[in-house]
């Protein structure tokens, strides 16, 4: 039975949450050099995949690592992961910061479509305001006289899609693999993946380039490193609450690239997201809240 620790939470969200700003901050630097979309995803996880060896050689019981009886759930959560990547690598790309990462970030607000299409849940009346507000606080932050219907946008809402697909197998993983098996299986799973699309778009990357890709390549280690040892040790809807530091940390990489600024309809839309998610990840059912008892995944 797995004990929560808020205080052991807190720290590695925090962590992850910085993680995954400076890593948004260095593949928008990266892809602004030339680099392409498909060499982004597959040197950050295949770099991801070399820090991680000698870790694991360092584990007595390195042998079990491979040993898991969620396979399915892990090629699930790789294949959404991945899909969740390219889309905010090009989010990225055309928005600024903040509002792509804030964007990505607005995944608890899909968990009820999950839910509903997963495990046949349907929402409730507070989940559907939830939602709603969420939203509401998305089109704000992208200033639906300019942005509602940029391309961008909508990209960086399917990398939010896609990523709530990923937390949700994340969780469920947490439940009985070990860090060390979580993530073996994901990089060792998409990595021949992302070689596929790299194959038909290859372009060779300068010395720069490849200086960047290993500093992108340990950042995306130490978040998702951080951020499974947070979800071991809280209810998700509290680790996620924790991680919107986030957008702290991507406002202040944001103004040192020269690119920051948030008005208070900006500001308004961060805090109705917030509000959002927090409808939707405390409500009874949720595979993310404490009172969930429903039956597991059925892969």
């Amino acid at each position: 039975m797995r004990c929560d620790n808020v205080k052991l939470a807190i720290s590695y969200g925090i962590l992850a949450a910085f993680f995954y700003a400076l890593l948004g901050t260095l593949m928008k630097i990266t892809e602004q050099m030339g680099a392409t979309n498909e060499t982004i995803v597959f040197f950050r996880q295949l770099i991801s995949f070399l820090a991680l060896l000698p870790i694991i050689a360092s584990k007595q019981k390195r042998a079990h690592v491979f040993k898991t009886e969620c396979f399915f759930l892990h090629l699930i959560r790789a294949l959404a992961s991945l899909f969740s990547m390219y889309t905010l690598v090009f989010a990225l790309k055309y928005l600024p910061l903040v509002d792509a990462l804030l964007i990505s970030y607005a995944r608890p607000l899909f968990l009820p479509l999950i839910l509903l299409i997963w495990f046949r849940k349907r929402w409730s009346k507070i989940t559907f305001w939830g939602i709603s507000v969420g939203f509401f606080g998305v089109a704000l932050i992208l200033k639906p006289d300019k942005k509602m219907f940029d391309v961008a946008a909508v990209v960086g809402l399917v990398s939010a899609l896609f990523g709530s697909v990923s937390f949700t197998c994340l969780r469920k993983l947490t439940r009985t693999e070990s860090a060390e098996t979580i993530l073996m299986y994901y990089l060792t799973l998409t990595i021949p993946i992302a070689a596929i699309p790299l194959f038909f778009n290859w372009k060779i990357p300068s010395t720069y380039q490849w200086l960047l890709f290993i500093i992108i390549g340990v950042c995306a280690l130490l978040y998702q490193m951080t951020l499974t040892k947070a979800y071991e040790h809280a209810k998700a809807f509290k680790v996620s609450s924790i991680l919107y530091s986030t957008v702290i940390f991507g406002a202040l990489f944001d103004w040192w690239l020269g690119d920051f600024h948030l008005d208070l309809i900006g500001f308004i839309g961060i805090v109705c997201i917030l509000i959002g998610n927090i409808i939707t990840l405390r409500q009874k059912g949720n595979i993310f809240s404490k009172d969930y008892v429903g039956p597991p995944p059925q892969l």
